[in-house]
């Protein structure tokens, strides 16, 4: 089987740690290439990549190309002029219709982190794939191409560990409780960890889960729970709307309840009620001295570039499923998750935990896709594919996973502190 040549479009957080691990285990593909708008970005990058993987006298270990990941001609023609087999696409999510297409009219197969989103669109109908993704999906089956939804940490890894649990763990699952905490400190005021106005709309809209065979829309902010986590202590996390929970409530139809929780502190969520309060967080371009600006753009600009907060982050992230159910006729509750800590992931790839921990799953699944091992020739979110495979893999390429029976009260059993 012939080695892929690799295309990975974006050069964001997640793009520098999706090529650093590419070129880690460079051995797996053809060509490697990274793709994104800004030249001087991408030579820095491919840069640092010579120096922590190469040695004198070798040869560029990643090719460089400028891109307009949003234009369907310009990245089909980069595709072709390649000959790409596999795109990674960790770019914005406005760019994932293009990015689609194009792996339609050129064979390649492509893998993604997170949904399609509309720029200046907010709080779109459940289920969120059925809009752009899933009507695509005739045409990949047809054509016999891969294509891999959702392949980050959450969503993606989580949903390999709810098919672990499916395939290993339970005869019948009652509830999904996905859990993301970031204990870490970037030291700054205030910042997103990624892309600023896909993560403040994220936690201005209103909440879509999943309950009792259907969809429940609640406002933001509105539940919340206590947990105490391994590694990272005890956090107050709230209940949000995520990917996710909008392929898992098809793939794991009969689940009651699945929910998706993140962990904020209080400055946090103070600064941004303010932000929210004077309109700042919407994605809805307003009239300024007439020219259409969308508020929280502007707020992108003035933020930190999440990929500069590396160099300062200290501390850990902890993202897990809390799984109840049923095997051989006993009520159960498994709890399956990862660590990261900012300063280790720093030191090995130049990034932080959350950067680090989307770019090291694109990897191991690209790995799986080169060598055949996943092949569905149809578009696919990860849930429905072998669990086994992947996470034997993962912690190769850099995170492992653990897995642990919890008491069925729903206690924690981990220290409050970290």
């Amino acid at each position: 089987m012939a080695k892929p040549n690799l295309l990975i479009v974006g050069a964001g957080g997640v793009g520098q740690v999706t090529a650093n691990k590419a070129v880690q285990f460079r051995d797996d593909f053809g060509t490697i290439t990274l793709a994104a708008r800004t030249r001087p970005k991408l030579e820095r990058i491919a840069g640092e990549i010579q120096k922590r993987w190469g040695v004198p006298g070798d040869p560029p270990l990643i090719d460089v190309r400028a891109v307009n990941a949003r234009d369907r001609v310009e990245i089909t023609g980069l595709i072709r002029t390649l000959d790409i087999g596999l795109v990674l696409n960790v770019a914005s999510p406005y760019c994932n219709t293009t990015i689609l297409d194009a792996c339609l009219e050129t064979g390649a197969a492509y893998l993604d982190t997170a949904l399609a989103e509309s720029e200046f669109t907010e709080d779109i109908d459940a289920p969120w794939y059925a809009h752009e993704e899933w009507p695509r999906r005739p045409r990949f089956a047809e054509r016999k191409i891969s294509a891999l939804l959702g392949m980050g940490f959450d969503p993606g890894v989580v949903n390999i560990f709810c098919a672990h649990a499916r395939k290993h763990l339970f005869d019948d699952i009652e509830s999904i409780d996905i859990i993301d905490v970031n204990a870490g400190s970037h030291g700054r005021y205030f910042a997103t960890n990624f892309d600023a106005d896909v993560n403040l709309r994220e936690i201005k809209e209103d909440v879509v889960t999943w309950e009792n065979g259907a969809w429940k829309t609640i406002p933001r902010h509105s539940e919340w729970m206590d947990v105490s986590l391994p590694q990272v202590g005890r956090h107050r996390v709230y209940s949000m709307g995520h990917d996710e929970l909008h392929s898992l409530a098809v793939n794991f139809s009969g689940t009651d309840r699945i929910t998706f929780w993140m962990g904020f502190g209080d400055h946090y969520l103070k600064v941004f009620d303010v932000m929210d309060n004077l309109g700042l967080t919407s994605s809805v371009p307003i009239d300024v001295d007439g020219v259409q600006v969308a508020p929280n753009r502007l707020i992108k600009a003035l933020l930190p570039d999440p990929a500069s907060l590396a160099s300062g982050y200290t501390g850990k992230i902890c993202i897990g499923v809390d799984i109840r159910g049923r095997k051989d006729g006993e009520t159960k509750r498994h709890f399956i998750w990862s660590n990261c800590d900012h300063e280790e992931n720093y030191r090995e790839v130049g990034s932080q935990s959350i950067s680090y921990s989307t770019g090291v799953p694109v990897i191991t699944a690209a790995r799986l896709l080169a060598a055949g091992t996943w092949n569905p020739q149809t578009m696919v979110h990860v849930e429905e594919l072998d669990p086994d495979p992947f996470l034997a893999l993962m912690p190769e390429v850099g995170i492992d996973w653990q897995v642990e029976e919890l008491p069925v009260d729903g206690g924690w059993p981990y220290p409050d502190e970290a």
